[in-house]
């Protein structure tokens, strides 16, 4: 049984595969760990790349399924591992060198953990390295039995994204927490909201897990289009985090602050969708109309005027004049 299960969904990532996976085959150390691409219908020669590069290179394995979105494709994967250990990374994206020698000694030194949380770099277009503004990572362990603070380390020190995590396979066997297939875009908080609930320690590792890459065009953070898909999204995840409050599984505390979190992903894409295309506009409003619920919610809308404005006004007259006035202000 390997070690770690490395993670890498794949769609059309043709001109930056290649560098993804020797990231990872280029660890120094024991060949103790699987990596398993999982192809989500790509209809450029990603596919046929990872044949290729699992025929030469051992420890590749590769998976080939219909197109569902990253989060199903996570969950192939996530069904397909056998290590001890799991490890997400985006096909776009590098495992920073020397990780899996670094995990190797922290996992073996810290054995009562069962999730440790890195850093990353931003890989800019020209090539340079940049840490990321705005987290601060204290290392070492934390633990609380209170939901919400468990929950500020989280962010404050990672924010969410899952290829920063080395996750205990065990552990996250025995919470039953999956990836939401529905969510077709940042799947990865609502992932950290419900596997929190689980887990009452948490490792912080000063040590960089991934070199990010950042302006790539078409993915779903650059292109106005993908607005509804990120709105479809969060509803998703917020009818998920409603079941989980509506069972018992969050007590009233910690959907208190689930909600919060979730707030927190929607105004900003709620002032995004404020865009001069009316066809743009229409087309989110029905899931911004599903995520009334969060319209009173939110710790950095209420940081800024600007933005308690909008809230105002989102709660006051609805969300479809207040995004066609925004829009009158843009450019």
């Amino acid at each position: 049984m390997p070690l770690f299960s490395i993670i890498i969904p794949v769609y059309n990532v043709q001109n930056y595969l290649s560098a993804c996976v020797k990231s990872v085959v280029e660890q120094p150390g024991p060949r103790d760990w699987e990596c398993i691409l999982v192809d989500d219908g790509s209809t450029d020669q990603s596919g046929a790349m990872c044949d290729a590069l699992a025929a030469e290179l051992p420890g590749l394995q590769v998976i080939h399924r219909e197109n569902g979105g990253l989060a199903a494709a996570r969950n192939t994967g996530l069904k397909a591992a056998t290590g001890d250990w799991l490890l997400f990374l985006d096909s776009d994206d590098a495992m920073a060198p020397g990780l899996l020698a670094q995990l190797r000694g922290a996992l073996a030194a810290h054995p009562d953990c069962d999730w440790f949380i890195g850093k990353h770099l931003e890989w800019q277009p020209d090539g340079t390295l940049t840490p990321h503004d705005g987290l601060h990572l204290v290392p070492g362990p934390f633990a609380s039995s209170d939901y919400a603070a468990r929950l500020k380390a989280l962010y404050t020190a990672g924010h969410w994204s899952v290829w920063k995590y080395c996750i205990r396979r065990s552990f996250l066997e025995q919470a039953r927490v999956r990836f939401l297939p529905d969510c077709v875009w940042a799947e990865d908080w609502p992932f950290d909201l419900e596997l929190l609930l689980h887990c009452d320690r948490l490792y912080f590792l000063d040590t960089v897990f991934t070199h990010y890459r950042v302006g790539r065009q078409g993915s779903l953070l650059t292109d106005a289009k993908n607005l509804p898909k990120r709105f479809r999204g969060l509803a998703a995840a917020q009818r998920r985090l409603a079941r989980l409050s509506a069972n018992g599984t969050a007590d009233a505390a910690a959907y208190a602050a689930m909600q919060d979190a979730a707030a927190d992903v929607f105004w900003p894409q709620a002032r995004t969708a404020a865009v001069r295309d009316a066809a743009i506009r229409k087309a989110c409003l029905p899931y911004i109309e599903q995520l009334r619920p969060l319209y009173p919610h939110g710790t950095e809308v209420r940081t800024r005027r600007d933005w308690r404005l909008f809230q105002w006004m989102m709660q006051t007259f609805g969300p479809r004049f207040t995004l066609w006035a925004a829009s009158l202000q843009r450019k």
